[in-house]
């Protein structure tokens, strides 16, 4: 009786340590789990942080290309998108002093009165009503126009051109517009804005450049 008394007691012995040692376990699983976790949340915090300051970096989502003000037409070579700013050309014969150093042609046909010029690579034209009333407002004539033009670009940079960019002004009232082309490589980079400050649209190629 005794020896089986004496059995009991260590059976029951060890079934006590081994459920002390399951308990242990589980402790430390649950220490170990909860060390992973916080790892794990850290290591998500630091990508949240890298992919905000990305988002937040110069040419991120944020650029004017990515919020559609600026599109990009892509041609099978560098020729065809040359080719696809057209009426390009060098202004050969001058006539008007703009500042600056700058020097373009002026004339006149049944109401309007058309500037062009030349910066660079650039070919900048303007069409404007020859009476004020068709005009948008700020400006008396096409030639305060092109010369707020021409002083806005002495210290704002429009991107560079690989062989053509051109911009075209329209000054009339009812119907403003300001269409900026440049041309990189095979590809032709485009703004449309149906502004009545031409000014707002070049901020946009500016802006684009120093993204670039």
């Amino acid at each position: 009786m005794k020896k089986v008394y004496f059995t009991i007691i260590i059976l029951f012995v060890f079934i006590l340590s081994a459920c002390q040692e399951s308990n242990q376990s589980e402790s430390n699983t649950g220490v170990i789990n909860s060390t992973d976790q916080k790892n794990s949340d850290k290591n998500l915090v630091s990508t949240e942080q890298d992919v905000n300051d990305k988002s937040n970096a110069p040419g991120s989502n944020n650029s004017n290309q990515e919020a559609g003000l600026v599109k990009e037409n892509r041609y099978s070579s560098e020729e065809e998108a040359v080719n696809a700013i057209e009426d390009y050309y060098q202004i050969e014969q001058t006539n008007l002093d703009l500042g600056h150093g700058i020097k373009g042609f002026i004339e006149g046909a049944a109401g309007h009165h058309y500037i062009s010029w030349n910066e660079g690579k650039w070919l900048i034209e303007i069409n404007f009503p020859t009476d004020p009333v068709y005009a948008i407002n700020n400006y008396e004539n096409a030639e305060s126009l092109a010369k707020a033009i021409v002083t806005y670009l002495e210290d704002h940079f429009l991107p560079p051109p690989d062989q053509r960019g051109k911009i075209q002004i329209n000054g009339f009232r009812e119907h403003p517009e300001t269409i900026i082309q440049w041309q990189k490589e095979n590809k032709v980079y485009v703004i449309n804005q149906k502004t009545a400050n031409p000014l707002e649209a070049l901020q946009i190629a500016v802006e684009q450049f120093l993204n670039e």
